[in-house]
């Protein structure tokens, strides 16, 4: 009997916002249980830490320059398998889809999911009731903002709602010979900033760490790095406390995804499908609450924005234990198939660690390859008026702009060090074991040229190895 499968996907989601992943402060003891009674990768990446472009890497198996998603209006295309499908066409899974898609689009959703239950940062899509409606009426014009209060029940907002909705999806299912796939993509902890009571005030006796960041860090940075930190959105919004105050709140709705977490797996336990369900739980990427002086995200590969949760529970089929085996976003579409005995779609790139989550391997990858940035030349020094400058500095979402995100970025991550090419700019490299916090870019060491020399190589065998695989458009298109 195939097993049940579920994906439980948050969204803009830190590596180190869990009490798992070694954080001292921050309250998550269902998923912290949860890394218990399973196995938690403490090397776990999303290829590209942008929503659309990840969750198509997932959902594809395919890194992000042969699959052509590289930004967030860039969804499925019509040539590419995705495994939700390949789940109802290969293997008679029944599929759903409860929270946010930004991946398959209005045209493609119908045809992978049997049943969906859409809502997004702003609310339901569409409300069902009063309740949602107004979880609506409070959540819109907030995404900019730099946070918001939140007056809701926690039972009424969006993490609870769908959580809810997960649990009477199971229920229903509960019985049925035909096994489900559920993504459960849940917006949050990503902006707008905001989370109802007791959450939003768990935190304001919690003394933090300061973000990472030195000064003088963005001298030998690429310009487009340089020239985000000049325009000083950070200091703009979060000037003083208010930047621990958005982290306050950012641990909060991780808080409240965790209680909710704890529900949901209590009530597969209830309903008879613990033992016959792999939960695997992720992110599509980070956020940087202020490291390196900037906000949510960038055209950038920092371990703040790449380096995700990765939880898997399987009771009976997974040994629980921690693993520093790398892995990444796209290898868990053929991880997927493995578990459910089918081979996976044409062209798919990753590879699966079912080994790893069976207790039969200790290692996967030996690097793991990153990469963002649009077509095009990258921002250049002087490129841009004062005029320019000035206009871009008080748009908020210059962090995503075109002008901030035109230039391909390619990265690639090894035990120790990472290494990044900057297309028309400088190269990075940090020591990951001395550096963590990739504070500190040592391309430029002379010393050090050999290991850069090293790992440019190995960029350059990635994208020759992983040029487009797809043969041709599935609908001759």
């Amino acid at each position: 009997m195939r097993p049940n499968v579920v994906i439980v996907y948050t969204d803009q989601h830190r590596y180190d916002m869990l009490g798992s992943s070694g954080n001292p402060w921050i309250r998550t003891p269902s998923l912290d249980r949860f890394a218990a009674e399973g196995v938690q990768f403490t090397r776990g990446y999303a290829t590209c830490p942008v929503c659309v472009p990840s969750r198509v890497g997932l959902f594809t198996g395919r890194y992000n320059h042969t699959n052509g998603s590289y930004n967030n209006s860039r969804l499925l295309r019509p040539r590419e398998y995705d495994l939700a499908e390949w789940l109802k066409r290969q293997a008679g899974y029944a599929t759903a889809l409860i929270g946010k898609d930004h991946c398959f689009g209005a045209h493609r959703l119908p045809q992978a999911f049997d049943f969906v239950r859409e809502a997004h940062h702003c609310g339901f899509a569409p409300p069902l009731n009063a309740a949602e409606q107004r979880v609506n009426a409070v959540r819109q014009h907030q995404m900019q903002v730099p946070f918001a209060d939140n007056p809701l029940d926690p039972a009424d907002d969006v993490t609870g709602g769908l959580f809810r909705s997960a649990r009477e999806y199971v229920s229903e299912r509960n019985g049925q010979e035909q096994p489900f796939f559920l993504w459960l993509s849940i917006p949050d902890p990503h902006p707008p900033y905001m989370v109802p009571e007791p959450y939003r005030s768990m935190y304001d006796a919690v003394e933090l760490p300061p973000p990472a960041w030195v000064e003088g860090e963005m001298d030998a940075k690429p310009h487009r790095q340089r020239q985000v930190v000049e325009w000083d959105r950070y200091g703009v919004e979060y000037s003083g406390d208010r930047i621990d105050t958005l982290r306050r709140i950012y641990a909060g709705m991780v808080s409240y995804i965790d209680d909710e977490m704890g529900r949901f797996v209590d009530h597969l336990r209830d309903v008879g499908l613990d033992e016959n369900t792999v939960v695997l739980f992720t992110a599509d990427h980070g956020d940087y609450m202020g490291d390196h002086r900037m906000i949510r995200k960038g055209p950038h590969v920092y371990e703040a924005l790449v380096h995700v949760p990765l939880l898997a529970r399987f009771p009976g089929q997974f040994p629980p234990r921690p693993t520093d085996a790398m892995v990444t976003n796209i290898d868990i579409c053929p991880t997927i198939c493995d578990l459910v005995g089918i081979a996976p779609p044409e062209g798919v790139q990753g590879r699966s660690f079912a080994p790893v989550l069976r207790g039969h391997a200790d290692a996967h990858h030996q690097r793991v390859f990153l990469e963002h940035g649009d077509p095009g030349r990258p921002l250049q020094p002087g490129e841009l008026s004062p005029e320019e400058c000035e206009r871009l500095r008080h748009d908020t979402g210059h962090h995503l702009c075109p002008t901030v995100s035109r230039g391909p970025v390619k990265g690639v991550r090894s035990d120790r060090w990472k290494y990044v090419y900057n297309a028309g700019d400088v190269d990075e490299l940090y020591d990951l074991h001395t550096d963590p916090h990739e504070l500190r870019n040592l391309a430029a060491d002379p010393a050090l040229r050999p290991v850069v020399d090293e790992h440019r190589q190995a960029l350059l065998e990635w994208l020759i190895d992983t040029e487009d695989t797809l043969a041709a458009d599935r609908t001759g298109g």
